[in-house]
């Protein structure tokens, strides 16, 4: 939610004030710290290739985008893969469907090569390597495919079915109209004819449709994405042999894990602050809080403890002098380490001519030289003894 609705909740539950300035400043620092502790796992995992758990007998990974707004009017892309189990198919409206549960998130605002290091904490953790059967299913942009061939080059590829949707319809409109019913009745057609009989059928009507409108760009460029991806279209296969046509996965990803939270009205983001912000959102979305957050109280805490025992060792060093004798090489002369600081001794007062108290009272040295001034000699010459 909201940092400033957070805090006026922390207070109606709690009975414990809270400013936003303070919520914001505190989020930022749980998930900075998570994201500290998941980029160190990720390095440990890449170094060590220790061994993973044993992953479901089916699992499925999807990857997308979702553009959120940036201080100044910048939008960036945050980067979701979504991981879960395959379900085993049930029949829906008459026709078999599969699901995917399980579900756990991860989000960067990153490159897509850093991104592919960084997942593998969550790859490692839900035993991706050690799965039997894996699928990556995706709208076939290179960076989800080179995802897959990072973490399973034998995984399956499966275009997501809205994707190749969206591109059939696209031509049906260029050629009968926009919302006209002949585009509605003939798309419905090829896609019923896509998902049942595969793509062989369809894509030859399609290039009979390019030979019969020659430059026709919209019906080109569609057609040459789909044939360039006929192998990830084979979805009578798919859905017999128990896998999912849909990336719903991460579409809901990016809704419920990115936009809900840092799509909002009015919304704009510090890039550095993104991360910290989807590190928390990712443990949320995920059902791992109980987890994971002892773990983030304990790096707070930790850093902390540093912090003080650092600014303790620099106020022990402001107080003790040090000595430091600067030398000068000749020209020519190699750096050579710096001289070791030593702690003065302590400076050892003057010895004073004035006597500490006594009941005496005091009087100067004989070679003082109060003695010889006429003021000293006339104060401290013995009186006279008067003669009777």
């Amino acid at each position: 939610m909201p940092f400033e609705r957070a805090a006026e909740l922390m207070g109606e539950m709690m009975h414990v004030e809270v400013s936003k300035s303070r919520s914001v400043r505190y989020t930022e620092a749980a998930g900075t710290a998570h994201v500290a502790m998941e980029t160190e796992e990720a390095d440990r995992i890449e170094k060590e290739a220790p061994e993973a758990p044993i992953g479901a007998e089916k699992m499925v990974m999807s990857a997308d985008g979702a553009m959120v707004p940036l201080l100044h009017g910048e939008w960036a892309e945050v980067k979701t893969l979504v991981i879960g189990k395959v379900a085993p198919p049930v029949k829906e409206r008459g026709e078999w469907e599969v699901h995917t549960q399980d579900l756990s998130y991860f989000s960067r605002l990153v490159d897509a090569e850093k991104f592919q290091h960084l997942t593998l904490v969550e790859t490692q953790r839900r035993g991706l390597e050690n799965s039997r059967e894996v699928a990556m299913l995706g709208d076939g942009s290179d960076w989800v495919q080179h995802l897959a061939d990072y973490h399973r080059r034998d995984a399956l590829r499966i275009l997501d079915f809205p994707h190749a949707g969206q591109r059939v319809g696209a031509i049906g409109q260029t050629l009968w109209g926009d919302n006209s019913s002949e585009a509605s009745t003939w798309t419905t057609e090829k896609l019923h004819q896509l998902k049942h009989e595969g793509p062989t059928q369809l894509l030859a009507e399609l290039l009979k449709l390019q030979q019969q409108h020659p430059g026709l760009e919209i019906l080109e460029g569609n057609l040459a994405y789909l044939q360039k991806r006929e192998a990830q279209m084979q979805y009578p296969v798919f859905l017999q042999n128990g896998w999912p046509i849909a990336s719903s996965i991460a579409e809901s990803a990016n809704k419920l894990v990115v936009e809900a939270r840092l799509k909002g009205s009015g919304m704009h983001w510090g890039r550095q602050h993104v991360d910290s912000m989807l590190a928390l959102r990712n443990i949320i979305c995920s059902d791992r809080w109980r987890q994971e957050w002892p773990r983030i109280t304990e790096r707070l805490r930790f850093q902390d403890a540093q912090r003080r025992k650092q600014l303790w060792e620099k106020h022990r060093l402001a107080k003790q002098p040090l000595c430091l004798e600067a030398s000068v090489l000749p020209p020519g002369q190699p750096d050579i380490d710096p001289p070791i600081l030593e702690p003065l001794l302590p400076i050892q007062p003057e010895t004073s001519s004035i006597p500490p108290n006594s009941s005496q009272p005091w009087r100067p040295a004989p070679n003082h030289p109060w003695r010889h001034s006429p003021i000293g000699r006339a104060r401290y010459t013995p009186s006279p003894v008067a003669k009777n």
